[in-house]
């Protein structure tokens, strides 16, 4: 089910996401009448739309069209401080002539970082206490990230979580998206490209996500008025994931167009994600126990168990533990979030995750034999 409309209003828009965008000599808008479609698709189906801004002024007509509609702004730093509404992207691998926004704790920031800027993420995000409400950071060169780094970047985490527990024991909460996300999150949430959201680009065409209008043009499924199923579908869908649906690294974005450019699978995450994801999983364990009693108990979220890998393809190609063990130790894994909770927030657990599995239960326990013999 296609929730919402991601529309690149030029080819030169600022990338909000991984992937990097291929600046064009001839740098159009998106035209007029393309724009006008993918509004009036938006609202005849009850979409909201994220608009993709460079810096080319747009005419008072696109303005007017934007507005028709729910929607959220995504801009240049510069751009966005019209208003605070706009979600700014900063650019750390830029950091000479980055525009930071003004100070406001209402406001959404997304922040993309590389390999080469990784020892900035620490000096970046106290620079930006105050000036969000939830902070996206972005991993913009997952391909390129070795041991060495990945050592980099946790470090970097710990050194935003502490600014975060600062913020939380004082009664503020910020968000940040690596590490206040998990401990919140009861099943996945990822990118979900294809699934839930499509992309509308400068040339008419419909995309998987603005990544594949980039990077693989050949993959356009058509227009807004002959929209064609992508042929490979089926594989966006968490169920044919088979590691990915049992892992419990929730906030990880599971890249489609990552998977594809680095394993050659859609389906099957690089081990750069994997690693990533669980550095922030782990940052994220830690931060939970240590802002817990600040916490109301009704809003408590379930504890995050410590992992003792930080990718899981290590731990199921590993011919030396049996298939019976790697399933007992998955499973153990998996329960020690609920060893401590009461019946009442497992319950809640359950329900956040799967409405129908109460149902379901009532109906076992009502038709179980020993129910029968009780009556």
């Amino acid at each position: 089910m296609i929730h919402y409309l991601i529309v690149i209003l030029e080819h030169n828009a600022v990338p909000f996401c991984s992937y990097e965008t291929i600046p064009a000599e001839a740098n159009a808008l998106i035209p007029l009448e393309t724009l006008q479609e993918a509004v009036t698709h938006a609202i005849r189906n009850r979409m909201s739309m994220s608009f993709l801004y460079g810096r080319t002024p747009l005419p008072e007509t696109y303005h007017d069209l934007i507005e028709s509609v729910e929607h959220v702004k995504i801009m240049p730093p510069e751009m966005a401080t019209c208003s605070e509404e706009a979600v700014p992207v900063i650019d750390a691998c830029s950091h000479g002539s980055m525009v930071l926004p003004g100070a406001s704790r209402t406001r959404n920031v997304i922040l993309r970082i590389g390999s080469g800027s990784i020892d900035l993420l620490g000096q970046l995000a106290g620079t930006l206490r105050g000036r969000f409400r939830r902070l996206n950071i972005i991993l913009v060169d997952t391909g390129n990230l070795t041991a060495p780094l990945f050592e980099r970047y946790e470090k970097q985490l710990h050194i935003v979580r502490e600014y975060l527990e600062e913020e939380y024991l004082g009664g503020s909460m910020p968000e940040v998206s690596v590490i206040t996300d998990r401990p919140f999150l009861v099943n996945m949430n990822n990118c979900n490209a294809g699934i839930e959201h499509l992309t509308c680009a400068p040339d008419g065409k419909l995309y998987v996500c603005p990544a594949f209008y980039y990077h693989r043009p050949e993959t356009s499924l058509g227009t807004l008025d002959k929209l064609r199923e992508y042929r490979h579908s089926n594989l966006l869908e968490l169920s044919r994931a088979p590691i990915c649906r049992n892992c419990d690294a929730y906030h990880c974005k599971r890249c489609i167009f990552l998977n594809g450019s680095l394993t050659l699978e859609l389906n099957t995450p690089s081990s750069q994600q994997c690693v990533a994801s669980h550095l922030e999983r782990e940052v994220s364990r830690v931060f939970l126990e240590n802002i817990s009693d600040c916490l109301p108990e009704c809003a408590k979220p379930a504890p995050i168990p410590a992992l003792d890998y930080q990718d899981p393809l290590t731990l199921i190609c590993d011919r030396s533990i049996s298939e019976e063990n790697r399933d007992r130790h998955f499973a153990a894994l998996l329960s020690k979030p609920i060893e401590h909770l009461p019946a009442s927030e497992l319950l809640l657990q359950i329900y956040r995750s799967e409405p129908r599995l109460i149902n379901k239960l009532k109906e076992f326990f009502r038709n179980h034999p020993a129910a029968e013999a009780e009556e």
